[in-house]
């Protein structure tokens, strides 16, 4: 086992020539070509790990990811709300949009997304679960949005913050401040650089490969990322370590990537472009980089706006 770590590691920290390095998939381009592919990991398009709780059945994957979303919402804290306005910044295909549906009909949904061809699917998406008249989907950059100013009562990125700019996500931030109602809550659910450093130089080059594959500029520093929620005057600012709680659905990916491989790349008909190879190379990366391994841990981040 340990030398098939020791090659997968190298072969992504192989150094490559500036011929073969470019041209990089871009944000756009590997949503749009492995989107599709996220139908091997969960039939209704979640695009992120799930919350395992005690008792519950780790082999079922599909309700670990649903119970994030749960996780998710009950963090946001908008019982009592008569229509609480909810907006996901970096919402994929909607899954989660569809999830708070089925749990809140009254509430009015909103998803932010910079991929176009995930506007177009995951409206055709809503239509099909019966929740397009409450489920909207719209084209935009979550670090500089046209919405209007404390229009929401909660906002979220599950998975998607590690696409925006700079270790403290700044940008991002800031603009969830100023969509955020006063009293409204922020919850952020991703991987994190959570303080101590790489082992090595070889951990370092595994993780900047994982980072071209999934498109992501850097990880968030935990403590520039929460020092940022401070400094825009966010209160209650808490930290949730859930590396325990996502390692169920992880332990996951061995099983999806060998199926994918069979199903659809040795007798699949679609062409297997760098992006697609990206999504499937980059999840058996992750461990690599990951809690206990390396300095890469699963976290949510929760605050409230003044």
């Amino acid at each position: 086992m340990a030398a098939k770590v020791n090659v997968i590691a190298e072969a992504a920290a192989r150094p490559v020539s500036a011929a073969e390095a470019e041209p990089r998939v871009g944000l756009e381009q590997y949503y749009s070509e492995a989107g599709p592919d996220y139908a091997a990991w969960s039939r209704e398009f979640n695009m992120h790990f799930g919350y395992y709780r005690m008792g519950a059945n780790p082999l079922g994957r599909e309700a670990m990811l649903e119970r994030m979303n749960a996780e998710v919402l009950a963090r946001l804290r908008v019982e009592g709300i008569g229509a609480p306005k909810l907006l996901d910044l970096g919402c994929g295909l909607g899954a989660t949009l569809r999830s708070f549906a089925r749990r809140m009909p009254q509430a009015r949904l909103l998803g932010l997304t910079r991929v176009p061809w995930q506007v177009e699917q995951a409206t055709a998406l809503n239509q099909a679960a019966g929740c397009g008249e409450r489920v909207r989907i719209i084209e935009g950059d979550y670090e500089d949005t046209i919405l209007p100013r404390a229009g929401y009562d909660g906002v979220y990125a599950l998975e998607s913050s590690c696409h925006a700019h700079g270790a403290d996500k700044a940008a991002l931030l800031a603009e969830a401040h100023r969509l955020l109602r006063p009293g409204g809550r922020l919850v952020v659910a991703d991987g994190f650089l959570t303080g101590r450093g790489f082992v090595n130089g070889l951990q370092r080059r595994v993780y900047r490969k994982l980072c071209e594959c999934w498109v992501i500029e850097e990880l968030a520093r935990l403590d520039l990322f929460t020092a940022r929620l401070e400094a825009l005057g966010f209160t209650e600012i808490a930290v949730e370590r859930l590396q325990l709680r996502v390692a169920p659905s992880v332990l996951h990916i061995p099983w999806v990537t060998v199926k994918f491989l069979v199903t659809d790349v040795l007798f699949g008909k679609g062409k297997m472009t760098k992006a697609r190879w990206n999504n499937v190379l980059a999840p058996v990366l992750l461990p690599l980089v990951g809690a206990p391994l390396g300095p890469m841990g699963y976290c949510m981040v929760t605050a409230t706006k003044r």
